[in-house]
């Protein structure tokens, strides 16, 4: 598999995530929905980086968004959801890391672990995302 597939099967994931995060909505909901929203979008924009010069930055940029709308979600979920939250945020970090390697060393390695990072991002949220849907 290529760097290119393998990070375009990382984006996939997280345009997978976008149709499953759909579900919570925030009318007369808990604070941790309406949060959970801001997540699913900036989640979603992760996906939405095409591979070609500077989607580095760009996937950083977003990136920067995720760590937001996730600060937010962990300050709404309190501890009711704290075990989702530490899985999204771990992952999270290794997609910092990924990316601040990829932006050092670029390699087809490196682009790979941006690849699955950004995996694993979608597949935290989406579990984070499941856990709050009843509240939701």
């Amino acid at each position: 598999m290529t760097c290119v597939s393998r990070v375009g099967a990382g984006l996939l994931g997280v345009l997978l995530l976008v149709g499953s995060l759909a579900a919570c909505s925030s009318d007369s909901k808990p604070a941790v929905c309406s949060s959970m929203d801001s997540l699913k979008s900036s989640v979603s924009s992760l996906g939405d980086v095409s591979v070609s010069q500077g989607a580095l930055t760009e996937l950083s940029d977003d990136l920067a968004q995720v760590k937001t709308d996730l600060a937010q979600v962990a300050t709404d979920a309190k501890s009711q959801y704290g075990s989702d939250v530490s899985a999204l945020q771990a992952a999270v970090s290794t997609l910092t890391a990924s990316l601040t390697a990829a932006q050092s060393n670029l390699s087809a390695a490196t682009i790979a672990a941006v690849g699955t990072a950004v995996t694993a991002v979608a597949t935290a949220a989406t579990t984070l995302q499941q856990a709050v849907e009843d509240t939701c």
